[in-house]
C-alpha cells in the first residue's frame, strides 16, 4: 500500500495524541472525515493502526515506521 499525504495525516493524528487510545473506531472515522478528509479504515486493514474490537489502540510498528520513514525523506 502506497501511503498518501492524507494517510500520513491520519497516522500523525494518533502519534501526536489528537486521537487517544481507546477512541471508538466510529468516532475516529468521523474525526478523520471531518478534520483530515480521509478514511482510516484502509490503514487499519493494512496493519498500520491497531484496533482492538471497536476501539483504536494506537499505531502498530508498521505505522510507526511509516511515519519515521516519512520524516527522514
Amino acid at each position: 500500500m502506497e501511503l498518501t499525504n492524507t494517510d500520513y495525516d491520519i497516522l500523525d493524528a494518533i502519534a501526536s495524541g489528537r486521537v487517544e487510545s481507546g477512541t471508538p473506531v466510529t468516532h475516529f472515522v468521523d474525526y478523520c472525515d471531518n478534520a483530515v478528509g480521509g478514511d482510516p479504515r484502509p490503514l487499519i486493514d493494512a496493519g498500520y493502526i491497531e484496533a482492538s474490537g471497536n476501539t483504536v489502540e494506537g499505531l502498530t510498528d508498521q505505522g510507526k515506521q511509516a511515519l519515521a520513514d516519512r520524516k527522514t525523506k
